[in-house]
């Protein structure tokens, strides 16, 4: 799996894995990495997160 890195002029170049499917993400021109492959998979995350904080304070 690549490292993104970040060019002189800002912008990233290079590959990040996403956070939920380890995914390759192309950076090319961005100025912020992209952290996830899909909107979804943020959205899977932060849910998973929230079931198991409350799985914590009821269990």
């Amino acid at each position: 799996m690549g490292r993104a890195e970040r060019d002189k002029d800002g912008t990233y170049s290079g590959y990040t894995p996403c956070k939920w499917c380890d995914t390759s993400i192309d950076q090319s021109g961005r100025r912020r990495r992209r952290r996830y492959c899909r909107t979804g998979h943020r959205w899977r995350l932060y849910w998973s997160r929230v079931a198991v904080l409350i799985g914590g304070i009821l269990g």
